[in-house]
């Protein structure tokens, strides 16, 4: 029965292994995927679109790297369609392909149209591809984008995963066609799955079945289907790859066993019991604890560890009133900032009545920044926060073109606070005078660490219009140095080039403030 049991178990940790490494592919599989289809709704909700400008539209498909091997087609709420990858003159007359979505007969009407197909034919260039189109809410709009992939494209994103050399991956669309194979790719691409594969895709979403391969050999299959694009991810072995461990496993654990059994089973069989019920037993306890669940005191066997079940009970108990009490105090803090803050507003909106509107709206717009930083702190329980986290909420509304790059920093929250009021007056300054003002400008904002512990800020626009130096100098870069000085323990400079403001700084954290590795 030990031998048994071990047996089962080593199977189901073998099938196990074999089922997370198909999710993990088709995880992959679905990250590429989305990262493809907000690619395709940035193009279809581009103004360029409207404007049918074909040349920067491809420009913008070029940046976020569409195209690669396959094709990219618009059209605009006017019906005017265009290819726009490959690079080709765009012309209002040309005609989009019609018959891409070859699943659409089988979806349900409330669920609105596709977004990703089966695999099917380019019309151009008789390659198998699948499409990705745009979202049903821009196609309602008149306003739509395809972009065409090689099957060929997903082989690569599946042999970047990590998988048994033994291993075949292979991915299947709706229709149970071959897609993508780690191997054989051009061999099998566009074949249809082995009946028994069918039928077990059709009986549930995932799972492992014993099956036979394309090739006839007999295989042991894991597979996931994507809630994405309906494909399906599966990872092929060879039984015998499977099976030969178990054997040996039953083989040793059978020898050992038989060796052990005469000498020592009756002499330790109580005491290894108590032993394996109690360290399983305080196993649980410690999980419950690190869940933040209440260990209840209970009786042991063994003195030692009864003692250590013990003091996990307490610390449970003690963790869960910590919780309950910090939780309570960031609610209760959050909640009295929040109210101070209002309450600043509705002052100010009375002192200012009557005065310069710019003013108040200034005012309003700092108040509305220093109310999202608490925010930010407050998710992370006023604790640490990483640098990147705090750039990236400061430039959330700007569609990317504000791009930040550099090691991990953890920031303590006064720092990030100050932080992220120094890149608010930054980028309210942008928006007025400089690279935000144009449609085609950017800021990078990069970051390094110096070997003193120093972080180095580079803040640097272009693309927008010509820039001079203020006649005066403003309450926002009054604030800023104030911040830096104080808070960051360092300094901002400025300088305001031709093609753009560019500001360094150099900071001091605090010690408690530590790196992390580099992202």
């Amino acid at each position: 029965m030990l031998v048994g049991f071990n047996v089962l178990e080593a199977r189901r940790a073998h099938e196990g292994a074999l089922l997370a490494t198909a999710r993990a592919v088709s995880t992959a599989i679905d990250m590429d995927l989305v990262r493809k289809l907000d690619a395709v709704d940035t193009i279809a909700s581009s103004d360029a679109l409207i404007a049918k400008d074909w040349a920067r539209l491809r420009e913008r498909a070029a940046r976020l790297e569409l195209g690669e091997g396959g094709g990219l087609w618009v059209t605009g709420s006017d019906k005017a369609r265009a290819i726009i990858m490959p690079d080709q003159s765009g012309r209002g007359d040309l005609t989009a392909p019609t018959d891409i979505w070859p699943d659409s007969e089988s979806r349900n009407a409330s669920e609105g149209p596709a977004r990703v197909s089966n695999l099917h034919l380019d019309p151009r260039s008789e390659v198998p591809v699948i499409s990705v189109g745009s979202s049903p809410v821009l196609q309602q709009t008149g306003r739509a984008a395809v972009l065409t992939i090689p099957a060929s494209g997903f082989r690569d994103v599946i042999n970047r995963q990590p998988a048994a050399a033994s291993a075949l991956v292979t991915l299947v669309d709706a229709r149970r066609r071959v897609i993508a194979r780690s191997r054989d790719h051009e061999l099998y691409v566009g074949a249809s799955a082995t009946p028994a594969m069918i039928a077990a895709m059709a009986a549930a979403p995932d799972g492992v079945v014993a099956s036979r391969s394309l090739d006839g050999d007999r295989t042991v299959v894991a597979y996931s289907r994507s809630e994405i694009s309906g494909w399906t991810t599966m990872v092929v072995v060879p039984r015998w790859s499977l099976e030969a461990p178990l054997w040996t496993n039953i083989l040793g654990v059978g020898a050992v066993f038989l060796l052990l059994a005469g000498l020592s089973f009756v002499a330790v069989r109580n005491q290894s019991d108590a032993i394996s019920h109690e360290l399983e037993a305080l196993e649980q306890d410690a999980a419950a604890v690190g869940r933040g669940v209440i260990v209840t005191p209970r009786p042991g066997r063994i003195a030692s560890l009864a003692k250590v079940q013990t003091v996990l009970s307490c610390a449970s108990a003690e963790l869960e009133r910590r919780d309950e009490r910090q939780t309570l105090l960031i609610n209760e803090l959050n909640h009295r900032v929040k109210n101070t803050l209002a309450t600043v507003q509705a002052v100010a909106a009375q002192t200012f009545r009557g005065a310069e509107q710019e003013a108040l709206r200034k005012f309003d717009q700092r108040l509305v920044a220093l109310g999202r930083a608490h925010d930010l702190l407050t998710h992370a329980v006023w604790t640490e926060v990483e640098m990147k986290d705090v750039i990236e909420r400061c430039a959330e509304n700007h569609e990317g073109r504000i791009r930040a790059s550099g090691p991990s920093v953890m920031l303590p929250p006064e720092a990030a606070l100050a932080l992220y009021m120094c890149l608010h007056e930054l980028t309210t300054n942008s928006l007025k005078y400089g690279a935000l003002v144009s449609e085609t400008g950017s800021i990078e904002v990069e970051w390094s660490r110096q070997e003193e512990g120093d972080i180095q800020f580079f803040w640097r626009e272009e693309g927008g219009p010509l820039v001079s130096a203020p006649t005066r100098e403003g309450f926002g870069t009054k604030l800023m140095d104030r911040l830096a000085r104080h808070e960051l323990n360092g300094r901002l400079e400025r300088e305001y080039m031709p093609s753009g403001l560019v500001a360094r700084g150099r900071f001091r954290l605090p010690p408690k403030s530590r790196f992390r590795s580099d992202m």
